[in-house]
């Protein structure tokens, strides 16, 4: 069965008839009254309700008839279906399929609940006619997978299925393996960014989490993964909400969400992108008219306040300390406010929904940006996006905007400056790792000493005594043989704390970590990269010094191959990730006031 929805998008015909289906309802329950009960589900039984609810509510009495014969309806083929599935097992659900265009139809149909999602799949590809490899589920809050059961995914029911046809680009292979190309890929380029470190990224792509300051955290390899991958999956479906897509935005958003969610609490606290990724969420869900994500969108939109109020304060405090100004940071609680107001409209809680709306409508007026201003300050040199953060900061005070926009140019260049730096100190620690005394030793010099067979001990010893001379250590081990005595176990002891954490922090058991360092004589670059080589655990001792050696030789083609793959993936992945660190706070507000405008005309409608 099909059900044509009324127009794209947020039609206000369709929503008129939401809000008068809402006080009707609430009329309803109220009075205790059930439509399918006699005397109203008898011939004539709702027209003393038809003509009462019309004066009541200032309505004509042909629409409140309709309505209430909507509502009735409703009810019993809800009953009919809810009895066959206590009798039968047999579950009805509603599809609603969107397209990129942002057309959408409502299809319904029945299957079992302990279908795998990739039945349930295939029963939807049939239905909508979106090819598999095209094909996306989503239920409540989640996308489905094929492996796990329908039932184990949130499918209950009557609930409502969201169906999306993700589009293939041209040219592109069309069947499974597309996944493959294009998420699937954007993961693993995203994970390869999360195992860099200052010293790989010499000249390719390089991604650092940082606080509100610019300054590095320091976080588990694990999470540091988790959280890479949910930020560039958040990015790339932004990227596609800036083009209209909101369908395909909230398939990559979702996913972003999955890995976000793995990350702890106390990492999340110390950035606001898990907020916004849920504020996102539910724009796509509003874009998208998804009325039976209600539920979800609302613990969402919970989740979003408590993580703003973590990263900036219950009342701004933290922010104010860090920036000196709440102006850019608003606009996420302008559209907190209008998403939580067009949620409680939806849900019929009138009240709540103008509260909340108020308040979008208080922080529009104080965000909306002066155009004379915005294009003096444009024509003066700055891009329009700083134009417009800088007077949000600056309360639209024009020549304060014009010093904070320098100010933060100059901030930024210094913290440039910075990371070079950094950078440029790693990759000297990456060719010359330390030993346990502290001496700077050549780690392919090292390489190739032991892959001749001398201990990690006495190669460090030789090439610190020869400045890292190849030829000048083979003489001093060969002056100086007892050299050749010096073994790994007698170096436990000058193993220090701080070396041990700095391979701990790579996501190495401790144990380990202190065995792979009094192995490789203290040194730590040497020590990860045997781990890294080994799976995180130790090799046999006589496997060690081809391991370290292997790392110095020529990659061969299969490797080069590899490494070119992988640079592409990252590459891909840092292709949407916008250069200006605070793109997502440079809301234009004109779809905001767009809805806001709306739903405050709706509720005057409403007494």
């Amino acid at each position: 069965m099909t059900t044509p929805d009324p127009g794209s998008g947020l039609c206000q015909d369709s929503l008129r008839n939401e809000l008068l289906q809402v006080r009707v309802r609430e009329k309803l329950r109220a009075e205790g009254v059930r439509l399918w009960l006699e005397p109203y589900s008898l011939p004539g039984g709702l027209q003393e309700l038809t003509l009462r609810y019309g004066t009541e509510l200032g309505i004509g009495e042909e629409q409140v008839k309709e309505t209430l014969e909507a509502l009735q309806q409703h009810t019993l083929t809800r009953l009919t279906h809810n009895e066959r599935f206590k009798n039968d097992g047999i579950a009805t659900l509603r599809c609603r399929i969107a397209e990129k265009t942002g057309e959408s139809k409502t299809e319904t149909f029945e299957t079992r609940l302990d279908v795998s999602g990739l039945e349930l799949k295939t029963r939807i590809s049939e239905i909508s006619g979106i090819p598999m490899e095209n094909l996306r589920v989503i239920a409540a809050g989640h996308i489905i997978v094929d492996s796990e059961k329908a039932c184990q995914q949130g499918v209950k029911q009557n609930c409502q299925l969201l169906a999306i046809r993700m589009q293939i680009p041209d040219g592109a292979d069309r069947n499974q393996e597309y996944k493959q190309q294009q998420l699937a890929r954007t993961r693993r380029g995203a994970e390869l960014l999360a195992n860099l470190d200052e010293a790989d990224a010499e000249d390719g792509p390089f991604l650092q989490i940082a606080d509100h300051r610019g300054n590095p955290i320091q976080i588990p390899a694990q999470e540091k993964k988790a959280l890479m991958t949910a930020m560039t999956l958040h990015e790339k479906g932004r990227s596609l909400l800036k083009h209209g897509d909101h369908s395909g935005a909230l398939v990559l958003l979702l996913e972003a969400d999955q890995d976000f969610r793995t990350c702890g609490s106390e990492l999340i606290s110390v950035v606001d992108n898990y907020a916004v990724l849920c504020l996102d969420v539910v724009w796509c869900y509003v874009a998208l008219h998804c009325l039976d994500a209600l539920p979800d969108a609302h613990e969402r939109l919970s989740r979003a306040r408590d993580a703003l109020d973590k990263c900036y304060g219950v009342n701004l405090e933290r922010l104010f300390s860090l920036k000196g100004s709440s102006g850019r940071e608003q606009a996420l609680y302008l559209r907190l406010h209008l998403l939580q107001g067009i949620i409680a409209f939806h849900q019929g809680t009138m009240a709540e929904a103008r509260e909340q709306l108020n308040k979008a409508g208080t922080l529009m007026n104080l965000l909306t940006v002066d155009e004379e201003k915005l294009s003096e300050l444009v024509a003066l040199g700055f891009s329009e996006q700083e134009a417009r953060l800088g007077l949000r900061a600056c309360g639209g005070n024009i020549e304060q905007a014009g010093t904070h926009i320098i100010h933060r140019r100059e901030e930024k260049q210094a913290q440039r400056q910075r990371e070079h730096a950094e950078r440029r100190q790693a990759r000297r620690v990456r060719k010359y790792g330390r030993t346990a005394g502290g001496h700077w030793v050549d780690r392919a010099q090292h390489a190739r000493l032991t892959g001749m067979g001398f201990t990690p001990r006495s190669a460090a010893e030789a090439l610190r005594q020869a400045d890292n001379d190849l030829d000048r250590a083979l003489e001093v081990l060969q002056e100086q043989p007892e050299l050749l005595e010096l073994r790994d176990e007698s170096t436990s002891a000058a193993i220090t704390e701080e070396q041990i954490m700095q391979v701990v922090s790579m996501g190495f058991v401790r144990s380990i970590a202190a065995e792979a360092l009094n192995r490789c004589s203290g040194i730590v670059e040497q020590a990860i990269d045997v781990l890294v080589a080994h799976g995180g655990f130790l090799p046999l001792q006589h496997n060690l010094a081809s391991s370290s050696s292997s790392s110095s030789t020529d990659p061969s083609p299969t490797e080069e191959s590899t490494r070119l793959e992988e640079r592409e993936a990252m590459q891909e992945a840092v292709a949407d990730i916008p250069e200006h660190e605070e793109d997502y706070l440079d809301l234009t507000l004109h779809e905001e006031q767009q809805l806001l405008h709306t739903y405050h005309n709706l509720l005057q409608e409403s007494p």
